[in-house]
């Protein structure tokens, strides 16, 4: 049950007038049931102040108990993406499941809804983390009287509804220890580990009793995602192979994320007759990305290390998919020109590997060899933090850059840039 901006704003001003039971009479104006309001504890309908903050936490996207109706409640559920990706995740997200529904961006984050299985979100491959909604507060306070809100929206969220969605992920098993793990950004004058124990003491009574608390590993997990005044509350879906896959056995200094891999991928429009580059493979994470996303023509990688090609062979062996891979210089490809489709490659930083001097003469001499190998009309899809260099160097070449995402890797910025050779 949502209230507008406005009629929030009015709440907030009754409320900071009312005392003794007048919480009860708001939450009845607002057309909150009576089963849900008896939830609201005695001691805070008697404290005005508690009454405001509980109320302001109240009217965000918790997800009250369902009414009796024939109507299906259709969830809310949160992703986790690499800053700046948030958009091709959605568009995944909308594509993979046509009745979803974008409910909000926030940076990292999707919220969405969709009457989709579980299961079937954590295949997913733009996405860090699938988490179930249990709440969501626009305007938290920046002071510890915000910890009161966060405790009472997760007192009122439909836990046991969340737990369910848990368990039909897990063969209807039930769980036996669970935690809860805090992000905090901005300016509080509340610490994380404050805000994390205000979710815990407000989840040990909704618990079922045979679930026991775990500091460290268990088997529920409970997200407080709080971004200056935002907060999010979630059980967590996913697990760490959603974000790391389970392909990913090898690994090399530098390697790209495979969830920045499958938005690269996304945005390169990939075609059944796609004939693929990897000029710069490393550990073969873009070409293994493209190749589990949809079918091609071909796929070939190469590297100028011995060892980044090892790897990326055993990597794609782990994955079952068919990619050609040899040793070879980027700025001299063993290829013929406009023989390519589709070029897809990690540059170097300039950080790890490279350095801004080396990169200035590298990048005019990839720009060129890429443009002689792209077919006309291919794209190419590459990302790099010095992408100013870049920017200037594919302009300067005849490339036409028709989309540039700025995104954050490893806490660094860093840009995508979509291409096509004029």
């Amino acid at each position: 049950m949502l209230l507008s901006g406005e009629r929030v704003k009015d709440s907030r001003s009754e409320l900071s007038q009312q005392s003794g039971d007048q919480l009860t009479c708001a939450l009845r104006t607002h057309h909150w049931s009576p089963q849900y309001i008896r939830k609201v504890p005695q001691a805070t309908r008697r404290d005005p102040s508690l009454a405001r903050d509980t109320m302001i936490s109240m009217k965000q996207d918790a997800q009250p108990p369902a009414q009796k109706s024939h109507e299906p409640v259709i969830p809310t559920y949160y992703a986790l993406t690499m800053p700046g990706i948030e958009t091709t995740a959605y568009s995944e997200i909308h594509q993979r499941f046509p009745d979803s529904t974008l409910v909000r961006f926030a940076r990292g984050v999707v919220i969405f809804t969709t009457m989709a299985a579980p299961a079937e979100l954590l295949t997913l491959r733009t996405t860090e983390d699938i988490f179930f909604l249990l709440t969501r507060i626009h305007s938290l306070g920046r002071s510890v009287s915000a910890l009161r809100v966060l405790h009472s929206a997760t007192e009122h969220a439909d836990v046991l509804g969340a737990l369910n969605y848990w368990r039909r992920l897990h063969n209807m098993s039930l769980a036996e220890t669970w935690r809860v793990v805090s992000q905090l950004e901005g300016q509080h004058e509340f610490r994380r580990m404050d805000a994390g124990q205000a979710i815990i003491d407000a989840l040990r009574d909704r618990m079922p009793q045979r679930m026991r608390f775990s500091a460290d590993e268990a088997d529920v997990e409970f997200w407080l995602w709080l971004q200056g005044s935002q907060a999010l509350i979630g059980l967590r879906l996913s697990d760490a192979t959603m974000r790391h896959r389970t392909y990913k056995h090898e690994h090399l200094p530098a390697s790209l994320r495979p969830t920045i891999a499958a938005a690269m991928v996304r945005l390169s429009q990939p075609q059944p007759d796609d004939i693929i580059l990897d000029p710069m493979c490393g550990a073969g994470t873009l070409l293994i990305e493209r190749a589990l996303a949809d079918t091609y023509d071909r796929a070939i990688g190469s590297d100028i290390e011995d060892e980044a090609v090892t790897l990326a062979r055993r990597n794609a062996r782990h994955a079952g998919v068919g990619i050609s891979w040899y040793v070879g210089d980027a700025r001299t490809l063993k290829m013929d020109a406009n023989s390519v489709t589709r070029i897809l490659t990690n540059l170097p930083f300039g950080k790890q590997i490279g350095s801004p001097q080396e990169n200035a003469e590298l990048y005019h001499v990839l720009a060129s060899e890429f443009a002689r190998v792209l077919r006309p009309n291919g794209i190419a899809v590459t990302i790099t933090s010095d992408d100013r260099l870049w920017d200037v160097t594919l302009r300067n070449g005849g490339w036409r850059v028709t989309k540039k995402i700025v995104i954050v890797v490893l806490g660094q910025p860093a840009s995508i840039f979509v291409a096509q050779h004029d």
